[in-house]
This record gives structure tokens, C-alpha cells and sequence, in this order.
């Protein structure tokens, strides 16, 4: 019988039309095979065969999510390829996972594209959740608190980076020009100085190849590399793939150089530390001998991943806030002339705004959270993992199990948000016009184990700027121009503003 059966099998292989037909049978299978969701999963919308729901999040995933929410409910599943991924959609949901159960949702999933970047997940962002991770983020946050105090950062922007930024201003004459190259330039000088300890004009060239290296890694990322959904593409040479390595080579050498400059300086003398990196050796330092545990194990490679984090958490997201900030300002110029007449009341024009002002100035604290609400620089959470077996509105999640959080629809919700669609700064204030204390569904850092390490650091620059912008300057919409698009535009999954100009009037002493 299995002779018979066998020497049957051989007479269909014998013809290339029955092998043809064999092989598009089991492609069509495993193509079915692939839509299943494992079992106990949450429902969610089926997909494609091999690439799941990535077409559909090709343009506007956060509205794509949002309306898969309101079909399969607060928690459901999409594939991305062959993987499933657990999304969650409300307030609730991602509070009971980020933070009442924050070390189970702890993880970061595998990317080959992030692997590259984070040169092995030796970062904080997307480093393994360990001891080694754990202290090596401690000192990331240490780091940055010694500049979040105050007067270190008042001091750059009053005296360096926004003076800086007033001559290139000037350089338009009333000129029509793009504003967030500008900011780009005003806060990537802010974060190169704080990093480096160095001053610099907006013309000097090496922060202009600061920048342009930067701008070079992040178009290069783009949506990611097609390593990352089909492994095979890992030892394809690709030109993105090539383009990629190329420029994180050269963005990981310029923050190597100045580490060993630093290191040099710091060897051969004790003065005052001048720079985030000088305070990233010595807490190091300090934590070798005080003895604590993985401390020699941190090395030049989670040095420089840790100085590259501090970058990229402090200037995308305060550079899209300032340029979605004169966008919507410039589309309603009565909540600028505002902004401007509570300025003028509290800190006039002798003196740039300080942070003893917070407080002082609770509209201008209410616009920018406004802002940050209704155009998240980030509208989902930087993907988790379960560390362990556990469970989330009622379903099981097994470990290693992929969390995206939509954050976008938290700041949409009805349900916590009043007619959420439209800008109104006042939503953010009480009824005696103070500023409201943290409101829970207002979560553009995120929460939880992972949230954003420079949330404290972008807070006080953004507010420094913010208000430093609008004390000097009032932005209007050229002559015969047109008014800024306010709708989303991802590129990635970053949400930016479509470009626009505007002309930048100095105010009147």
C-alpha cells in the first residue's frame, strides 16, 4: 500500500504543470495558514496573506487603528507581516498594562532596523529590560536632571542658542520663509552644546553636519527597512540598506570623537563638568565605586548609545511641537495676540522667560500642552513585549508578545476630551484659570517603565522656547499665502506638519 501510495505521489510530480499546481496549492495554504491569529489572541481585523495589515497602515496608521478600535473594541489584533501584534486603543487598557503592570509590558520587540541602530540594544530606548538596562538608564536620567534643573539650560538658550537664532531670523529681512529648519537649528544647538559643552553659531560647520547627519539617519530609517518583515533582506545589499549603515557609521564616529575628547579633558583635570557626556562619565565613575552591580559592564558602546538617546528624545520632539505650535498659532493669531499680552504682563521685554515663569504664565503653559495633545509628535508608544506570561483586560498575553499603544486615540477620546478635534488650550485650564495639575489622559511621553526619559528636559525647553518665540515675534501668513494644513502627516510613524511659511514680525519694544 505505501509503495503504491509513494510510486502515485511520483506519477503527479512527473509533469512541471502538476509540480506548478503543487507548489501554488501550498503557497495559497500557508498564505491562509498566515491570517491566523493564535489562540486566546484578541479578535481584529483579518488582513492579507504573508504581509497581515501593513497596507492598510501604509498612510495615517493612527486613524487607521482608531477605527479598528471602534469595530473590535479597546484591545484587538493586527498582523504586520507574519507577526501578531496586540494593540491597544483606550486609556484604561494601556494604564492597567504601562503602569499597573509595567514590568510584565517592560520589553522591546526585535527589529532589525533598531538592532542597527542601537548597535545590539546596548540603549535605553531600546535596550533589553535587565539590571545592565536598568542602570544604565539611572544614569541617563541623573544626567539629564543636572540640565533639567534650570539654570545650566536657561543660561544656553538666553545666552547662546536664542540670540543665535534672532540673527538668523534677521537674515530674512520680513522675508517669507520655512520655520522648521529654523527649529532644527534652534533646538539642535541646544542639544549639541548640552551634549558636547561646546558654543556654536547657527553658520558653524560642525553643528551644521550635526545636523545634516542626523537628517541623513532619519530619512534613511524612513518606515524601516524590509529587513525587518523579510529576514532575507538582512544580507541583500540593498541602497537603503547601504545608505542606512553609511550614515549610522558616520552619526555613531561624530559621538564617539567627542567622547574621547571628553574622556581626555576628564583624565587630565577635576574641573566642573561642562557637558551631558562629562556627567555621563563621572556618574559612571561613581557608580563603580560605589560598587554597584553591572557598572564595569557599561561600556563606550552604551556610552555613545546613551548620548545618541538624549538626542533623538530631546530634539524631535520639541522640534515638531514648536513647528505644529507656529502652525496652529499663525491659523488662529487671536490665541497668539494671547499668548503675547499675558508675556508682556508677566515678564514684559526686558529679559528672555525663565522657569521660575511656569506658573506665571498658565495660558502659555495650557497652548503647549494643547498642542502636544491634538498633534502628538508620536502618535503610538515605542513598541513593548510582555516579559512574562500575563494578562490585560481580561485577555492572556503570552511572554514576548508584541504591545503597541495608541496614543493618539487616548488624546481623541471623547470620553475624556470634549469635541477633541478642535484647539482649545482653556480644556487645560481650571475654572480660576490656573494651569490643571497632570491630567491622565494626556500622555504624549508615553508611561509606565518606558516612558520617555527626557519628558522632564522637554518640558523646560519647550516651555523656554515657546515663550521666547512669541515674546519677540509674531508669525502671520504672507501676503496672498495661504494658512498652514493643521491636518496629520506621517512620515513614518512621526506625525509633522506639511510645509509652510511664514513671515516672523519683530514686536515692538
Amino acid at each position: 500500500m505505501i509503495t503504491y501510495n509513494l510510486h502515485h505521489i511520483f506519477d503527479i510530480l512527473n509533469t512541471p504543470t502538476n509540480v506548478m499546481l503543487l507548489l501554488l496549492v501550498f503557497i495559497i495554504t500557508y498564505g491562509l495558514f498566515s491570517l491566523r491569529k493564535p489562540s486566546g489572541f484578541p479578535p481584529g481585523p483579518m488582513g492579507y496573506p504573508f504581509i497581515g495589515s501593513i497596507m492598510d497602515l501604509m498612510n495615517d496608521p493612527h486613524l487607521t487603528l482608531t477605527r479598528y478600535g471602534k469595530k473590535y473594541g479597546d484591545v484587538f489584533t493586527i498582523k504586520i507581516g507574519s507577526q501578531p501584534v496586540i494593540v491597544l486603543n483606550s486609556l484604561d487598557v494601556i494604564k492597567e498594562a504601562l503602569v499597573k503592570k509595567q514590568n510584565d509590558f517592560a520589553g522591546r520587540p526585535y527589529f532589525y532596523s533598531c538592532n542597527l541602530m542601537s548597535e545590539g540594544s546596548q540603549n535605553i530606548t531600546f535596550g533589553n529590560f535587565n539590571a545592565k538596562w536598568k542602570l544604565q538608564r539611572k544614569i541617563g536620567h541623573q544626567a539629564i536632571r543636572n540640565y533639567a534643573t534650570g539654570e545650566k539650560l536657561e543660561n544656553l538658550i538666553r545666552f547662546d542658542a536664542f540670540p543665535s537664532f534672532q540673527r538668523a531670523v534677521d537674515k530674512n529681512n520680513g522675508k517669507p520663509f520655512l520655520p522648521k529648519p529654523l527649529m532644527y537649528l534652534l533646538v539642535g544647538n541646544i542639544i549639541a552644546s548640552m551634549c558636547f559643552g561646546k558654543k556654536y553659531e547657527y553658520e558653524d560647520p560642525d553643528l551644521l553636519k550635526f545636523m545634516e547627519v542626523i537628517k541623513n539617519v532619519n530619512t534613511s530609517f524612513g518606515n524601516g527597512l524590509a529587513a525587518d518583515f523579510v529576514p532575507l533582506f538582512r544580507y541583500i545589499p540593498t541602497p537603503g540598506h547601504i545608505a542606512v549603515k553609511k550614515y549610522l557609521k558616520e552619526w555613531l564616529n561624530i559621538i564617539q570623537h567627542q567622547i574621547d575628547e571628553h574622556k581626555d579633558k576628564l583624565g587630565k583635570s577635576n574641573k566642573e563638568v561642562k557637558s551631558l557626556i562629562d556627567d555621563l562619565l563621572s556618574i559612571q565613575h561613581e557608580a563603580e565605586l560605589a560598587g554597584e552591580d553591572q557598572a564595569k559592564q557599561l561600556s563606550d558602546v552604551n556610552l555613545r548609545q546613551s548620548v545618541s538617546d538624549m538626542i533623538a528624545a530631546g530634539l524631535e520632539t520639541s522640534v515638531n511641537t514648536l513647528d505644529w505650535a507656529i502652525a496652529y498659532l499663525t491659523y488662529y493669531p487671536d490665541v497668539q495676540s494671547k499668548i503675547q499680552r499675558e508675556i508682556d504682563d508677566v515678564i514684559g521685554d526686558g529679559r528672555l522667560p525663565m522657569l521660575s515663569d511656569k506658573g506665571k504664565l498658565p495660558y502659555c503653559e495650557a497652548v503647549i500642552h494643547e498642542v502636544m495633545r491634538v498633534r502628538p509628535t508620536l502618535p503610538f508608544a515605542l513598541p513593548h513585549t510582555t516579559t512574562v506570561d500575563t494578562f490585560v483586560a481580561g485577555y492572556a498575553i503570552p511572554k514576548d508578545t508584541w504591545i503597541w499603544c495608541n496614543l493618539w486615540n487616548v488624546h481623541m477620546d471623547e470620553k475624556h476630551w470634549e469635541e477633541p478635534e478642535k484647539f482649545r488650550p482653556e480644556r487645560f485650564l481650571d475654572t480660576d484659570g490656573a494651569t490643571l495639575s497632570k491630567l491622565d489622559s494626556f500622555m504624549p511621553f508615553s508611561a509606565g517603565r518606558r516612558v520617555c526619559m527626557g519628558e522632564a528636559l522637554a518640558k523646560k525647553e519647550l516651555f523656554l522656547l515657546f515663550t521666547s518665540l512669541f515674546q519677540h515675534y509674531t508669525f502671520k501668513v504672507p501676503t496672498e499665502g495661504v494658512k498652514p494644513c493643521l491636518k496629520t502627516h506621517c512620515v513614518g510613524l512621526t506625525i509633522t506638519v506639511c510645509p509652510y511659511e511664514v513671515i516672523a514680525f519683530k514686536r515692538s519694544k
